[in-house]
């Protein structure tokens, strides 16, 4: 049975870094990764394809009036189309990564709320969803049937989180 692991913590705890992590080690025991990681450097988000690698700027620049606008973020409106192509075609695989779901898919369904249906394939055998803290008990809500459990990142557990998610994915029955 395909499972779901929503993984969350404050911003700058390491996430992505734990994501990105999980699918080094998944790949280097031979695991089918996909999925769509985000990508942070200062002000500026770009979005990483897991499976084919390719990269494309999320954020545009203050002015673009093709933005999608959510908080103090501008989307470009392109990239979130990409990004959802990129979530549909990931599976089937064995490791899916969804960096992340945030207020626009829960709050506004946009950007990637494709994500739910993907999830809801259930295509996959163990998938990381990242959910801001504030938003996780709605994307449960999004989630449901699923076998999903909650995992708080913090400074003090995420070097030791990519393992943990791997033995999730290689013993699915703990």
């Amino acid at each position: 049975m395909a499972r779901v692991v929503i993984l969350t913590g404050k911003r700058g705890v390491g996430k992505t870094t734990v994501c990105r992590e999980t699918v080094a080690l998944a790949r280097g025991r031979g695991h089918e990764c996909a999925g769509i990681l985000t990508l942070a450097r200062d002000s500026v988000r770009d979005v990483y394809d897991v499976r084919d690698g390719e990269t494309c700027r999320l954020t545009k620049a203050p002015g673009d009036d093709s933005a999608v606008v959510q908080g103090r973020f501008r989307f470009d409106s392109e990239t979130l189309s990409w990004g959802g192509a990129v979530l549909r075609r990931s599976v089937p695989c064995d490791l899916l990564i969804v960096d992340e779901i945030g207020p626009l898919e829960i709050e506004r369904d946009r950007g990637w709320v494709v994500a739910f249906d993907v999830l809801q394939g259930g295509a996959f055998a163990l998938a990381v969803v990242v959910v801001r803290p504030e938003l996780v008990a709605r994307a449960q809500r999004r989630l449901p049937g699923l076998d999903r459990e909650v995992v708080v990142t913090t400074r003090e557990n995420r070097d030791r989180l990519p393992a943990v998610l791997m033995e999730m994915l290689e013993k699915p029955d703990i």
